[in-house]
């Protein structure tokens, strides 16, 4: 079962460190992990709110 086609939703979770990741790879991505979790908890908040 595809969750994105059956309700037409998509979950976003946040980025968690992968053990044994070389330094060199995570420092490469953290950038891009920052945002993307950034992003994830601000709508995350948004629709909290709504709900409590």
């Amino acid at each position: 079962m595809n969750i994105k086609d059956t309700f037409n939703s998509e979950i976003l979770t946040l980025v968690k460190a992968v053990k044994g990741m070389p330094d060199v790879l995570r420092k490469f991505d953290r950038t891009a992990n920052d945002l993307y979790s950034r992003g994830v908890s601000k709508v995350r908040q948004s629709i909290e709110a709504l709900f409590s």
